[in-house]
């Protein structure tokens, strides 16, 4: 792993760790509590584990008829990150249309990595048209109240970072450990 690559992660890292310390709930408390760690935390603790466990026995056994098991995995990953956001933002009427795309994912990896019927393509268009519309309607008032300036800026932190793992690797780049 090269030096930028590790810089990418540590940024990524930091970033979340960042805006979990700025983060509080509506009622003051704070997410970092032991008590609240359940209570905000669920999805990532039980929803997506099950995702990604999905997505596990697909790439362990690797064939066209283990693709069904991308649609439940694409399903709860896509909808264990939307229940993330929403508890962790308490914006639940704005994430809705997570559940949406959750299934349009779903379909879309079974399509991608299954069986490419044409007809599977219609309601990942359908659903995903109408979760990026709903999204994008619902958060043009989240966006606009979000005046935050260090939530702002751990933002841009962790995107730093994902730019940093994401860029070609240059010439004069190949740091190794």
């Amino acid at each position: 792993m090269t030096m930028r690559r590790n810089y990418g992660v540590i940024a990524i890292v930091a970033g979340l760790i960042w805006l979990l310390i700025q983060a509080q709930s509506t009622d003051g408390r704070s997410y970092t509590e032991p008590g609240n760690i359940f209570a905000y935390f669920w999805p990532m603790l039980f929803v997506l584990p099950i995702g990604v466990f999905f997505h596990v026995a697909y790439l362990y056994k690797r064939s066209r008829a283990a693709a069904g098991l991308l649609i439940p995995g694409g399903i709860l990953v896509v909808s264990g990150l939307t229940c993330q956001v929403a508890m962790l933002f308490d914006a639940w009427g704005t994430m809705w249309p997570g559940f949406l795309l959750a299934v349009a994912f779903g379909l879309l990896e079974f399509y991608l990595f299954g069986f490419r019927l044409f007809w599977l393509l219609l309601p990942v268009f359908v659903l995903g048209s109408c979760a990026i519309i709903f999204f994008s309607l619902l958060s043009l008032g989240a966006i606009a109240s979000f005046n935050s300036l260090q939530g702002l800026t751990a933002c841009f932190v962790i995107l730093g970072g994902l730019l940093v793992l994401l860029m070609k690797r240059s010439g004069s780049d190949h740091d190794k450990f």
